[in-house]
């Protein structure tokens, strides 16, 4: 998080966005980053150091629904029939390709359950939780025009300061099983991490809302697992069952009929 802060705010600097916010957004914006980062990011990466990838994206997938029900509720978001019929094809996608995206349980860490299952659970919930609660707390924001990157900073800067703040608590919390200290070449991949999946990725999320419905993009953003069928087959070396591949197809029709 230390990374995503520093590159966002660069970014936001260079593009002038700060001047697009106002004293009264930073409190949505902080709910924002606590809810949807601290609390939705922290969960997620704790379930996923528990139950693994494939079945903390299974359950994270619930943050689709949750949002389009949020969308619903606070900003009167309705579906037309075929984005309502596109974003069940993509939901019904995701399910196989998570449960059938894995070709065998021989695969390592990638399957590997530490500690209880029902604590893996129960952080991916709060995560999916987490991430639709931060999109709706930023949308009001975004759609009053604030830079997207200075949200993104601004909702990172908070998140962060809140980690630091609280570090032994939420250790205690969500420790994995297994704990081994960084090396210095894992600050390389964390710092890359921060770029593509923070710094390009959340903010991309967010210059999405701005931009669209929260249900539907919130339900595009859960197509996680289906990209990453080809990736894991890369990092396996085994081939996901015809099944997932059934259910990435059914993503891509389910995405063409939402456009």
């Amino acid at each position: 998080m230390l990374y995503v802060s520093v590159m966002l705010i660069i970014a936001a600097t260079i593009s002038d966005g700060w001047s697009t916010l106002n004293f009264s957004d930073t409190a949505l914006i902080a709910v924002s980053g606590l809810i949807g980062i601290f609390v939705g990011d922290v969960a997620l990466f704790t379930a996923m150091a528990r139950i693994g990838p494939r079945r903390t994206g299974m359950l994270f997938t619930l943050n689709a629904p949750m949002a389009a029900i949020g969308g619903a509720i606070f900003f009167e978001e309705r579906l037309s029939a075929s984005s309502l019929g596109g974003s069940t094809l993509i939901l019904l996608g995701i399910t196989l390709a998570v449960i059938y995206g894995n070709p065998s349980e021989e695969t390592g860490v990638f399957e590997r359950i530490q500690g209880s299952l029902f604590v893996g659970i129960f952080w991916a919930t709060i995560g999916a939780l987490g991430q639709a609660g931060g999109a709706l707390a930023a949308k009001p924001i975004l759609d009053d025009g604030a830079d997207t990157l200075t949200v993104a900073a601004l909702r990172a800067v908070i998140a962060t300061a809140a980690m630091w703040t609280l570090p032994n608590q939420t250790d205690r919390l969500t420790r994995s099983v297994d704990k081994t200290p960084l090396l210095r070449f894992d600050q390389l991949k964390l710092a890359s991490s921060a770029l593509i999946a923070m710094v390009c990725g959340m903010t991309l999320l967010l210059y999405a809302l701005a931009n669209g419905d929260t249900g539907i993009v919130s339900i595009l953003s859960a197509t996680t697992p289906v990209l990453l069928l080809p990736l894991q087959s890369l990092v396996t070396k085994k081939m996901p069952v015809p099944f997932a591949w059934f259910g990435a197809i059914l993503t891509v029709i389910g995405t063409s009929l939402l456009i």
